[in-house]
């Protein structure tokens, strides 16, 4: 796909563009009805989160018909809302505008908890690499997974009847933490499904139109056909359950395509039964706060507060518990979050001209299907997106970094990245390109020596910028490209990384019959049992295999590798799973042949959150142990996450 291409198509800033968008209002809703729906939306959400929520990460099925740990007004605590009210927030505080680099920004500043796909996205954009790269490096565990697509209501509700555009708003948020993975094709299909919900109330053409929006041969895609096809040839519901999973036997647990399985299987089965359809969802187990969310918010836009059941909502009351989200006053209860979503829906289809409006007097719904609820060219082009390209967008310029791959350099060979300048405005302008924080010993190639010109509205000029570095630095190499535009500077990160590989394999720990103890979570926390494979206990490719220390047992905590016999060690590497939980205070020690202890190293203040590196005395010795006396975590300040222990022979 060309560059020209994708700056028609809408990526990062150009999804509000109103330019191919309807000028006049096809469908007018009853505003009365409107917030109905949307506080529907919203208690649903609330329904079958605070109903999986004890379940969470559970693969095993279960048989629960109604909520099992519910005090009368205390909905549970839920991130899947957590994060829309956010973004709330950041649409209110832009004029109801918004893109990836934007909630990137509020991410930073309002989201503490650093789970999973999350941690990644934000450890990613504190190093400079922005959305949707972020979502994208170094994310192979955790970019299939569950975290986009279950904060999807809020595109909907703003775009109602618009699912195309729902879909876009929807891509904006999920590449920020996934990139242009399965969780983000979840994404795309969930929005699409919640926005048509407000216009069409039929199930299967509800699927058919989240289905038309995701490649057709997508995880997620099988994982819904799995279930239709059990529903249409009459299979039971754990039939279903069974041909969802070996749909998604590739991406697995805890991951968007199997749990997007459930929602859809728990809608087929439940077969209109607000209350079964949920718990059917739930029941399958796995990610079950948000399949069980999810749900409950797709069939209150649908059927409206009528179509909740007395029973399901009158225990869990109107209030808003948050886990995930600080430093903000959030919406307290859904009638204050009905009422400023109403208000921002309203904003945005005045401000981005959609083909949707609200009135005070009657609905007209009669051109429905003028509103184009199936659009596959524009499906096409959303999930052909790259997810290697970061686009600036100016009121004068419009900025694509293209790193082209993953944004690796390696030593002494060159690395290329391309950068698109595209005016949007009627006159020429000059544009004169820096870069600043080249890392000592690399040198970059192309760099304009002279300002660009560009001409009017519509031209675009590449430039390609080969960088190359004898011995880069392990690790985040952060630069910054500086436009000066019309007197003014934009300066836009460009990150290149440079892979931190271990040195001589001389102790391969797994091999050899080492073994790994400690005092934290290993044994009780579900996806953090070690396997000792060389010293490490997580691993990218496996990081929910990382080491934990207790939530709510103080520190200190400690992680001990025991070698099957002596060996001579004079370096250490310490790899942090967690950029905001990794430890500031720490010692390592060893225990000598006569059973004394030597201490290695003591750190103390310690702020890189990615590595720790030291070479001490040679000793030999069979047992290390490294002692966690604080960590960095602000929500949790007992714990800290692990990732890998390396230990090496001295240098030669």
């Amino acid at each position: 796909m060309t560059c020209t291409r994708l700056l028609l198509i809408g990526m990062l800033g150009l999804i509000w563009q109103s330019s191919g968008f309807a000028q006049d209002t096809i469908v007018q809703f009853n505003e009365a009805q409107f917030r109905d729906r949307v506080f529907a939306c919203w208690l649903g959400k609330n329904i079958g989160g605070t109903l999986g929520m004890p379940f969470e990460g559970d693969p095993a099925a279960r048989d629960i018909s109604f909520y099992t740990h519910l005090k009368p007004g205390e909905p549970a605590a839920n991130d899947d809302l957590d994060l829309q009210l956010l973004w709330l927030k950041a649409l209110e505080e832009h004029d109801g505008r918004v893109d990836a680099r934007i909630l990137g920004e509020y991410w930073l500043k309002f989201v503490p908890v650093n789970w999973n796909e999350y941690g990644v996205g934000k450890r990613n954009m504190r190093q400079g690499i922005l959305p949707p790269v972020s979502g994208a490096f170094d994310n192979e565990r955790w970019k299939h997974s569950n975290g986009a697509w279950i904060r999807t209501e809020i595109w909907a509700c703003l775009a109602p009847g618009c699912p195309g555009i729902a879909a876009r708003m929807a891509r904006e948020d999920a590449c920020v933490d996934h990139g242009q993975a399965e969780g983000t094709m979840a994404a795309i299909f969930v929005a699409a499904i919640e926005s048509a919900a407000f216009v069409e109330s039929d199930r299967d053409k509800l699927i058919a139109i989240g289905l038309a929006m995701i490649p057709e041969d997508c995880q997620v895609a099988l994982a819904v056909k799995a279930a239709q096809e059990a529903y249409r040839t009459q299979k039971g519901w754990m039939t279903a359950r069974e041909a969802v999973n070996k749909a998604t036997e590739s991406t697995g647990w805890f991951q968007a395509p199997r749990n997007i399985g459930y929602v859809v299987l728990g809608w087929l089965y439940g077969e209109g039964d607000f209350g079964k359809s949920i718990c059917l969802a739930v029941n399958c187990g796995d990610d079950t706060d948000c399949t069980g969310a999810t749900l409950g918010s797709i069939l209150g836009i649908i059927g409206g507060s009528k179509g909740i059941p007395a029973r399901w909502k009158d225990p869990i009351g109107l209030a808003i518990k948050t886990c995930a989200i600080d430093g903000f006053e959030a919406p307290s209860d859904l009638n204050i979050l009905t009422d400023r979503t109403v208000a921002m829906a309203r904003k945005v289809m005045t401000v981005h001209k959609l083909p949707v409006g609200l009135t005070a007097g009657p609905a007209n719904l009669s051109r429905v299907d003028q509103l184009k609820l199936v659009d596959t060219q524009a499906a096409r082009e959303l999930w052909e997106l790259s997810p290697w390209q970061v686009v600036w967008t100016d009121p004068s310029v419009r900025v694509i970094i293209d790193y082209q791959k993953e944004p690796y350099i390696e030593a002494n060979q060159s690395r290329q990245v391309q950068i698109t300048l595209h005016s949007v405005i009627d006159t020429s302008q000059t544009v004169d390109l820096s870069l600043e924080g080249l890392p000592a010993g690399w040198k970059v190639d192309n760099l304009p020596e002279k300002a660009v010109t560009l001409k009017p509205a519509g031209s675009s000029t590449k430039i390609i910028l080969d960088f190359l570095s004898a011995e880069p630095e392990p690790g985040y190499n952060r630069m910054m490209l500086v436009l000066n535009v019309d007197q003014r500077a934009i300066r836009i990160p460009l990150t290149l990384v440079c892979k931190d590989t271990p040195g001589p394999d001389d102790l391969a720990l797994a091999a050899n019959g080492a073994t790994v103890r400690s005092d934290g979570e290993l044994d009780r926390e579900p996806g953090c049992t070690p396997r000792a494979i060389d010293g490490i206990i997580a691993t990218a490719e496996d990081f929910a295999n990382r080491w934990h220390s207790s939530l709510d047992t103080p520190h200190p905590h400690w992680i001990e590798v025991k070698l099957p016999e002596p060996k001579y060690i004079g370096r250490m590497i310490i790899r942090f799973a967690d950029p905001q939980g990794y430890p500031t205070r720490f010692e390592a020690q060893a225990r000598l042949a006569d059973g004394t202890i030597k201490t290695l190293f003591s750190v103390n203040n310690y702020e890189n959150s990615q590595v720790y590196r030291s070479s001490f005395d040679p000793i030999q010795t069979d047992t290390v142990r490294l002692i966690i006396h604080n960590s960095a975590n602000p929500v949790y300040p007992n714990a800290a996450q692990i990732s890998e222990l390396e230990l090496y022979p001295p240098k030669p």
